[in-house]
């Protein structure tokens, strides 16, 4: 079994985005469509969030990788605000697989740049018992994240119906 490292954990999390992106590029049907872009904005929302406070806090007080994490930063903030706009367009709008396609292609960048130069410049900077407590400290963070965002979804649901939701995003 793999060590709980926070490498390790964010990399389990980009092969379950991954994941959800291949399942919705195949899926057929509003509602399907609908259900996945749900599960998938539950776990990039808690994955970034939980990122940027765990992993991110230290690495941007570095010098060696300050840079690199304000623009990973801005990649969260872009891939949140297309997040949204897929959010509210209508799944059967010609426009979705397109917009999906470019939001996919937003996180395979973010994935690649992290896994690759991100995680070499942290890797000199932890020793092996902070990346098992970074890890352990990310599950944590995400856990709480993903407890806030189910509990809001479920009180914007209880307020809004999703036609109403589409209706004011139509292009």
């Amino acid at each position: 079994m793999r060590e709980n490292t926070i490498y390790n954990i964010l990399h389990s999390d980009h092969e379950t985005v991954s994941g959800l992106f291949q399942r919705m590029e195949a899926a057929e049907g509003a509602a399907t469509r609908e259900r996945l872009l749900g599960l998938l904005k539950e776990e990039l929302m808690a994955h970034s969030q939980a990122e940027d406070a765990v992993f991110y806090r230290p690495l941007k007080e570095s010098e060696a990788t300050r840079h690199l994490i304000l623009e990973a930063q801005e990649e969260h903030r872009v891939v949140t605000r297309v997040l949204g706009e897929l959010e509210r367009l209508s799944p059967e709008n010609e426009r979705w697989p397109a917009r999906l396609a470019v939001l996919k292609e937003l996180v395979e960048h973010h994935v690649k740049e992290e896994e690759g130069e991100i995680f070499k410049t942290a890797r000199s900077l932890f020793d092996r018992a902070q990346e098992r407590e970074l890890g352990t400290a990310f599950l944590q963070q995400k856990k709480l994240v993903l407890a806030e965002l189910r509990g809001s979804e479920a009180a914007s649901a209880a307020s809004a119906s999703p036609a109403q939701t589409r209706a004011s995003a139509r292009p």
